[in-house]
């Protein structure tokens, strides 16, 4: 792939020889080798936090190669985790939608410790120009980027005030955390003088329509004491939201300001700062974020209680509360106007001025909002790819086709409601009541002899490659086989992750809907299902899960709450069936491929969180002890 560097003396473009670079200008010549260019190498006072554990990966990759690197480092590390996952999962660039435009040319980032963030933008955009400061992250982006495929990126170490690019080159620039460090990254003492030229130099290279993203840490968060706030008010709001605007646009930028929550490395939820609406919207629906947190209880409790009172708080306020709190910020800016940007386009297209971000597994959620903050629909965005319609599709959300989608941006209405309560009992039998209805509307022809015969060779052959030992399954497997003999089913299609936070309940209709159909598909067995359903509903209820999940399955005799539903549950699948369902026996065999399809994903190397996979597998061999 070809880049274009100029000089950073006279901006002339440079002719690219085998290990270097030539101005035809000056005669200078710069090193340049396997989409690496240095033009400028001096030693920088700017230490990360992470440099450690940069330090430590490294070391790993430097012997391993990248990918082993990372599998051999995760083991006893868990520090930079977020940053070695899936790209296809990493949500840390999804602030960039909020200014990114229609034109996907070219992207400069600036600084990127472990090259994730470029990776995602490799994805997006043709060429990626990567500014990097320090030797062990290049070494190890350089590694990332040639083993995970990514030959559209090319990194640079040079001065920040002197870039080898040429005027109006880019279409979007990425500058996280450095205005707040820029003495750290120039020769430059005096921290306005130093933002006032970078600036301007990045003014100089984005194009009219380009924008430039700055991600700035702010000085406090949830750990601010009201004592602190009370006696400095006022310093406290001009060192956060409006310091950073009046840099900005002291330099002639038009400037959106952007709330990112929880940080702009992790923006879940993001919307622009000047839009009330959104941030009420945010307070309001706080309970649906804190309800998917991985935080610990109490810490949600506090979360909700501290939120619960901010909602009740009148608009202007609630601003004020957003720049005291906030961990960071993003500015979204442009040299003259936002028109052409992404967002502006689907406000354009929707008819609507209100929007919510949220981040999602694989793709960005725009959430339309009416006067009022309530969510109308929603405009779904892959993370990646760039083939923008002319307009905007809408998709019915409760069909499993959407699943296929084949659109880069599509639009679904919103689905009013809440999570099934795993504690509400006619809720819970609701969510059963419409798989079955699922079901019998998707059955299809009988499972054979043959198809049993096939599942379990399937996982015979698995279990081997994983390094299992097969003889303490292999009496399992075969009852399997004649328990499916036995007891023929229809084949059905499967949703694959029914659980209770997929089942949405409405209070006013006093109905459920089915959502996210991500693992859907058109045919499968059906005990699939309902088997995942009792492992959640059983985990949601009881605090000692893993003691509890054969009792609960067997029905101890004792008569509580819990042995009351799920008999409820079990009459319900049983009368569906047209038998009484060998539980246990499922529990054991699915048990297994849940083991397996964790091991699958370890298998990838990045899954969304290893530790958790780890975990999850662990979790499923301690279960499984118990039925044998």
């Amino acid at each position: 792939m070809h880049f274009q560097y100029y000089c950073p003396e006279c901006r002339t473009q440079l002719i690219k020889f085998k290990n270097t670079q030539q101005c035809s200008n000056c005669l200078l010549n710069y090193p340049y080798e396997n989409n690496y260019a240095i033009f400028k190498n001096y030693n920088l006072t700017y230490v990360s936090k992470n440099d450690e554990y940069v330090q430590k990966l490294f070391t790993e990759i430097k012997h391993l190669g990248f990918k082993n690197g990372v599998t051999k480092y995760l083991t006893t590390n868990n520090k930079l985790i977020s940053q070695l996952t899936n790209s296809q999962f990493d949500k840390s660039m999804d602030a960039v939608f909020h200014g990114i435009g229609k034109k996907y040319l070219r992207c400069l980032n600036i600084r990127d410790e472990i090259g994730n963030k470029s990776e995602i933008i490799s994805k997006i955009f043709e060429q990626v120009y990567l500014i990097e400061f320090n030797d062990d992250s290049i070494e190890l982006q350089k590694k990332r980027f040639k083993e995970n495929n990514c030959p559209n990126i090319t990194i640079t170490k040079c001065d920040l005030l002197k870039l080898p690019f040429p005027d109006n080159f880019f279409d979007l620039i990425v500058c996280n955390g450095i205005l707040e460090n820029i003495t750290k990254f120039t020769k430059i003492d005096n921290k306005n003088e130093g933002n006032k030229k970078m600036i301007a130099e990045l003014k100089r290279v984005i194009n009219d329509e380009g924008c430039i993203i700055f991600g700035v840490g702010g000085n406090y968060d949830l750990k601010i004491t009201w004592k602190t706030i009370l006696r400095n008010f006022n310093g406290i709001l001009k060192k956060n939201l409006t310091k950073y605007i009046s840099i900005l646009e002291n330099e002639k930028l038009l400037v959106k300001p952007i709330w990112t929550f929880p940080s702009y490395d992790s923006p879940l939820y993001s919307g622009d700062f000047s839009n009330i609406i959104s941030l009420k919207s945010f307070f309001n629906n706080f309970n649906m974020l804190v309800s998917s947190s991985k935080r610990g209880e109490y810490q949600k409790r506090i979360m909700e209680s501290l939120f619960l009172i901010f909602k009740k708080f009148n608009h202007p306020f609630i601003k004020i509360i957003f720049q005291i709190f906030s961990s960071s910020f993003v500015f979204c800016c442009w040299k003259n106007t936002d028109s052409k940007s992404f967002e502006n386009w689907i406000k354009k297209e929707t008819k609507c001025q209100n929007i919510l971000r949220l981040s999602r597994n694989e793709k960005n959620s725009f959430m339309l909002l009416d006067l009022k903050g309530e969510i109308k629909q929603i405009v779904h965005v892959k993370r990646f790819g760039n083939k923008i319609p002319n307009r905007i599709k809408y998709f019915d959300i409760n069909s499993p086709e959407i699943k296929n989608i084949s659109e880069q941006i599509w639009k679904t209405d919103w689905l009013n409601g809440r999570s099934v309560n795993p504690k509400n009992h006619n809720e819970v039998l609701l969510a059963v009541d419409a798989l079955i209805k699922f079901q019998i509307d998707t059955k299809s022809e009988i499972m054979t002899k043959d198809d049993a015969i096939e599942e379990t060779t399937i996982i015979k052959n698995k279990l081997e490659y994983f390094g299992y030992e097969i003889n303490q399954y292999t009496k399992l497997l075969k009852q399997y086989e004649e328990y499916l003999e036995k007891n023929p089913i229809s084949i059905s299609s499967v949703h694959g992750d029914f659980w209770l936070t997929n089942v949405i309940y409405n209070s006013e209709s006093k109905n459920v809907t089915i959502i996210d159909w991500d693992t859907y598909s058109k045919k499968g067995n059906p005990y699939t299902d309902f088997i995942w359903f009792l492992y959640n509903f059983i985990d949601a209820r009881s605090e000692n899960h893993k003691l509890n999940f054969k009792n609960y399955l067997e029905g101890s005799g004792e008569i509580n709450e819990m042995n009351k539903i799920m008999e409820q549950i079990k009459n319900r699948i049983n009368s569906h069936f047209g038998y009484k369902l060998d539980y246990i026996l499922l529990f054991k065999i699915y048990l297994i491929k849940w083991i397996i399809r964790e091991e699958q994903l370890q298998e990838k190397n990045y899954p969304d969180d290893i530790n958790s996979k780890n975990y999850s597998i662990s979790i499923y061999q301690e279960i499984l002890k118990q039925f044998f």
